[in-house]
């Protein structure tokens, strides 16, 4: 029986030493920690961590009276210049403050040496971790909903463009392509209603190389829009691997574009191409608060699977 479990047997504060980094023959264990009774979670994490050097970089834990790991924080490298924060979950509010802490020397030891924040991702109905990450001084962002549309193939509607408007392949292999891009993600950052907060967080140039490091590039699902000779609105798809199914991963119109039937023009665009790919479902997320969009997506004939609360510490 872990630490924790014995803690909310008897509803005290654990009885934990000060944070250290573990040696390389504690980070087995580390693991063990974080991924708890589960052990797809705990595979996942062995992956990701033989497959990147600096993946303990940022892991910090705190030993029990015994000289076990009693719990661990870990900062995971992710594309995008961030950091995913990963914490052993406490199972009495008493460990609270302590697993609050021990993040709080995770995200301490991260700031300044170049990576631009961390990130959190939390079911709304875990309470305990959304009040660890507070207490760790992460921001609540947003609560995302996770939506889903079917495919069904009944023969695609076509999009039906405002005037002036051209569609085109997004440039990713050139400099002035990337420079275009980058630029039409900053425009379309302007008085967003999705996760306002993250603006000016990144780059726009940082932005764009956490999707091409994460997603295939596929020009026929990557696609700019042009109003009036002018980037205005860019919509990226990638298929979800071993499934029939793909993720809309960015949707933004550019500030000045909106209001003008962009929108729904290109998300109707983007749907018949991957109808066309013989895509059986679309997946996307979307900050709730974000009412312009969520009409769209439910015009459009979305439905809302699931629910995230998102959280972010800046750390330059």
């Amino acid at each position: 029986m872990s630490l924790l479990d014995r803690t909310g047997l008897f509803g005290h504060a654990p009885d934990w030493g000060e944070p250290f980094q573990p040696a390389v023959s504690q980070r087995a264990e580390a693991l063990r920690r974080l991924a708890g009774p589960d052990p797809a979670v705990l595979r996942r994490l062995i992956r990701d961590a033989r497959a990147d050097p600096t993946f303990f970089e940022h892991a910090w834990c705190v030993a029990d009276p015994d000289g076990c790991i009693g719990a661990t924080a870990l900062l995971a490298p992710q594309a995008g210049n961030t950091l995913h924060a990963l914490l052993t979950r406490g199972s009495s509010d008493a460990a609270i403050p302590a697993l609050g802490r021990l993040l709080a020397r995770a995200l301490a030891s991260a700031h300044g040496l170049g990576r631009a924040m961390a990130q959190a991702l939390v079911e709304p109905a875990r309470g305990r971790e959304l009040r660890v990450l507070e207490a760790a001084g992460m921001r609540r962002l947003a609560t995302l909903g996770y939506y889903e549309r079917a495919l069904p193939r009944r023969g695609r509607v076509a999009a039906s463009w405002p005037a002036g408007a051209s569609i085109t392949a997004c440039d990713v292999h050139s400099d002035e392509g990337h420079a275009t891009l980058s630029a039409l993600l900053q425009a379309t950052y302007e008085a967003t209603l999705d996760c306002p907060a993250l603006a000016g967080m990144r780059t726009p140039q940082e932005t764009l190389e956490g999707h091409l490091a994460t997603h295939a590039v596929d020009p026929d699902l990557w696609t700019m829009v042009w109003l009036d000779g002018r980037p205005a609105a860019v919509s990226m798809c990638a298929p979800l691997p071993g499934t029939d199914a793909a993720e809309l991963v960015y949707f933004g119109v550019a500030h000045w574009a909106r209001g003008r039937g962009i929108g729904p023009a290109l998300l109707q665009h983007s749907i018949g191409r991957l109808e066309h790919r013989g895509v059986r479902s679309l997946h996307l997320a979307c900050d709730e608060a974000n009412a312009p969009a969520l009409h769209l997506y439910h015009n459009a004939g979305f439905h809302r699977t699931m629910r995230r609360v998102a959280f972010i510490h800046a750390l330059r």
